[in-house]
């Protein structure tokens, strides 16, 4: 009964984060972004960022500002929506095993592009620049951020200037996590280095919108492709305006001046709900908090210590104070908004008395400060994070406490930006608080696969911390990731959250929410969970009616 209940409750949770936010009008009322009856046609809206693109190539960057422009200039094959659901772009259907877009072995997948989409300088786009863009990802010159999954791809072929044909060397599940945005080959391909030629900061798309001129440390202005194959976007322009400073964005944003400010900090919560005319919105989110155990180090090879930690620790608490409401709690390491999510899988409710029996389990009692102790050694650890998150310190001072009552004594060290090179990779901690971040497909063979423990011998690759060696999830994580089927996938996933909960490789803590704060003017505004920003749908966006 406890369990269902705590499920329920948590679904209410998750669906407050993602519907109802917690944006009121001028008047109290809630005002959702899409609400509105009328959009006016034409005008401009100012979208707030606190960073700079260093590129507008798709590919070359990771930075979230890169990303965002991304999805104004440039079309994909196809594209995620805010439901976390697959839609054509530039192909006519999204290809899958029922529709005949994936061959039976899962080694052919074919795209029928739309006719007629134009690049914004008016050339057709076709199959060529598909297969260009792929060439671009593996030429060895391109300095591309990540070539996973491209190097999966044994050949394309386009029999026909609207055909796609991608030839994978072995199934890949992942398949339409690729080309999200393809680049015109008669552009890009007769530079000799695109990440340094005029293409970097004035790209050709075929997106909503087009680079109009680019004020470094002040914005980019992007105004409405006429060649847009969806139609003209609704606004006339886009400013996206670049303001380091927090504190002169939240200036900005209370003066009226800027229309649109994502991913706003916890500490900036309060001072953006004060700012007139504006609603802020939550939504849950892929970004994954939990802590690593270091499972090479003695303490934690007894799995009573690590369930001991798990039960010592009220998360809930952690998510409604500490975070004010902007974090759901996790029971593994799916977030609940993916189709991959074990719902049935509830996570662990504080119980001093149970963490404090499995202590004494495992041979641990009391000292005269009350800090278990065994064999003469303290109960005692260190967790490393990384500096400069308020936020996170805060989390980390709450945990701290909270694992005192049960006899556990915690220190916490915070670590400059290199932290996750000599500390994660190098695996130099007792435990490691960070946040994972998803990306739209579940595959989580680098996190947990015992091939992808950073060590020597593999050159440091590999995001499976905690140095855990289990050979079902060894087989599953490969099995998944090679798994056309949508139910048999999911029923993998599921399978390996309860392995992550049974066994506690890391104790999974929430996922964030991202905090939108919107004028009450903008229409159609729809926040996304993805890690990709917030402006997968701009050319939608409009001002309302007066």
């Amino acid at each position: 009964m406890q369990k269902k209940l705590a499920f329920i409750l948590i679904m209410i949770f998750i669906t407050t984060l993602s519907f109802v936010g917690c944006g009121k009008n001028k008047q109290g009322g809630a005002l959702l972004p899409s609400a509105a009856k009328t959009v006016k046609q034409g005008g401009e809206l100012v979208y707030g960022s606190l960073q700079e693109p260093n590129t507008l190539i798709p590919y070359l960057s990771n930075l979230l500002a890169a990303t965002e422009m991304q999805s104004l200039i440039f079309s994909g094959l196809v594209t995620m929506d805010n439901r976390l659901e697959w839609q054509p772009d530039l192909a006519e259907v999204v290809p899958l095993p029922h529709n005949g877009g994936v061959s039976p072995d899962g080694l052919h997948v074919t795209y029928r592009l739309k006719r007629g989409v134009k690049w914004q300088d008016g050339q057709e786009l076709t199959a060529a620049d598909v297969k260009y863009t792929w060439q671009f990802i593996m030429d060895p010159k391109n300095p591309v951020v990540s070539r996973q999954g491209y190097d999966q791809i044994a050949g394309i072929d386009t029999p026909d200037p609207y055909t796609v044909m991608i030839r994978f060397r072995q199934p890949y599940a992942a398949y339409l996590t690729l080309f999200p945005a393809i680049l015109p080959q008669h552009v890009v391909a007769r530079e000799k280095d695109p990440a340094k030629s005029p293409f970097s900061r004035a790209p050709v798309g075929s997106g909503p919108f087009k680079v109009s001129s680019w004020n470094l440390a002040d914005a980019i202005v992007l105004e409405a492709n006429a060649y847009y194959y969806k139609g003209r976007p609704k606004l006339d322009r886009i400013t996206y305006k670049i303001l380091p400073d927090i504190n002169i964005m939240l200036t900005q944003l209370k003066a009226g001046a800027i229309d649109i400010f994502s991913n706003v900090g916890f500490a900036q919560l309060d001072q953006a709900k004060a700012a007139a005319d504006m609603q802020v919105l939550f939504t849950a989110n892929m970004i994954w908090e939990h802590m690593d155990f270091n499972l090479d180090k003695p303490l934690f090879q007894d799995l009573r210590v690590r369930q001991a930690i798990a039960f010592g620790l009220d998360r809930q608490s952690l998510t409604a104070v500490t975070l004010k409401g902007a974090a759901v709690v996790s029971a593994a390491d799916q977030p609940p908004v993916s189709w991959a999510y074990n719902p049935g899988l509830p996570p662990f409710v504080r119980d001093v008395a149970l963490a404090k029996k499995l202590l004494a389990e495992a041979g641990w009692n009391p000292g005269s400060d009350g800090i278990m102790v065994k064999d003469g050694k303290r109960l005692t650890f260190n967790i490393a994070s990384i500096a400069g998150n308020k936020a996170r310190e805060n989390v980390l001072t709450a945990i701290q406490q909270q694992l005192r009552e049960i006899g556990v004594e915690v220190t916490f060290s915070l670590y400059a930006p290199d932290y996750f090179t000599s500390v994660l990779q190098q695996r130099n901690f007792d435990m490691a608080l960070y946040g994972y971040v998803w990306g739209p497909d579940p595959d989580d063979t680098n996190l947990w696969n015992s091939r992808f423990i950073p060590s020597s011998a593999n050159n440091y690759t590999g995001r499976n911390y905690s140095g855990w060696r289990n050979a079902e999830i060894d087989s599953l994580t490969v099995t998944a990731a090679r798994t056309f089927d949508p139910e048999q996938r999911k029923q993998m996933y599921f399978r390996i959250q309860e392995l992550i909960a049974g066994e506690l490789p890391c104790i999974p803590l929430f996922f964030r929410a991202n905090i939108d704060v919107v004028k009450n003017r903008v229409v159609n505004f729809q926040p996304s969970p993805i890690p990709a920003g917030n402006l997968w749908n701009a050319w939608e966006w409009g001002i309302r009616e007066k």
